[in-house]
Parts: C-alpha cells; sequence; structure tokens
C-alpha cells in the first residue's frame, strides 16, 4: 500500500477544515505505518542474511574477522528495531489510518453519526481529534510498559 489511490481514500469535495485535517492525519499515519513496516521488515532482511553469511562462511574459509562483524551487525539491526519500536509502529499507524479512513467514508456518505448530526464537519472534527488521542494514548501506555 504505498502509493494512495482514488479509491483509498473518499473525496470530501470541499476545503473544510474538518476535511483538510482529516485527509492530513489519514497520510501522516498511513505514510508512518508504510515507513515502519519497511524498516523492520529491512533491518529482519538484514538479520537473516547476515546469520546465513555467518553460516557459511566456515564453509568458505572466510577472513576470522567476517562472522564477528557480522553478529555485531545483526545486534545492530535487532537493537534499532527495538529502540525505534518498528514491531509496535507499524500495526499502531495502520489501525489508526483505517480508522481515519473507514470515518472519512462514513463522513461523506452520511452514515452512521453524520446521518443525524446538525454539523457533520464538527463531528467529524471531534472524530479525527479522538481517534489521534486514542493513538498518542496507546503509545504512552506502551511506553510506560516497556519501562516497568
Amino acid at each position: 500500500m504505498g502509493r494512495l489511490r482514488d479509491s483509498d481514500f473518499p473525496a470530501l469535495g470541499t476545503d473544510a477544515p474538518a476535511e483538510q485535517l482529516i485527509s492530513l492525519r489519514f497520510r501522516w499515519y498511513h505514510h508512518q505505518a508504510n515507513q515502519a513496516r519497511v524498516a523492520y521488515r529491512g533491518l529482519g532482511t538484514i538479520q537473516l542474511i547476515a546469520a546465513l553469511f555467518i553460516a557459511t562462511s566456515v564453509a568458505i574459509s572466510a577472513p576470522t574477522w567476517l562472522a564477528p562483524s557480522l553478529g555485531a551487525l545483526i545486534a545492530l539491526a535487532e537493537g534499532l528495531r527495538t529502540l525505534f519500536g518498528f514491531k509496535d509502529s507499524y500495526p499502531t499507524y495502520r489501525r489508526t489510518a483505517e480508522d481515519l479512513r473507514n470515518e472519512a467514508w462514513l463522513y461523506v456518505q452520511r452514515a452512521g453519526r453524520y446521518t443525524t448530526a446538525e454539523d457533520p464537519a464538527k463531528v467529524l472534527t471531534e472524530r479525527v481529534v479522538e481517534i489521534s488521542h486514542t493513538e498518542t494514548a496507546d503509545w504512552e501506555e506502551a511506553l510506560k510498559q516497556r519501562s516497568v
């Protein structure tokens, strides 16, 4: 899901602040989710390739410095994955982006809470802020649990 297609996110129609807000937030979370996924998988691939070279370095009579260097590369890659939390951030960002996308579709179709809303744009703004706040609160809770 790298590039957004027209069907990924509804055309909101106007440049109302609420519509700009949800569009900006969705694109930010979508982009962050993709970056976290690529980083997590990329660092994992580096680890697998380095481990494979360590295993084969004995068979090919590689220089003695190669295996320890590759071991250090594996440790570095895992440290980066853990330090930056790529494993945890991908699903969190993806869930938030999908929540925002679903909210945008409800808003455009005037479905759910937007069916009877006097001011749908105001309701949309409140929902976007609520969804973003929930994601931030989830991160805070995760960080607290890590430090305990």
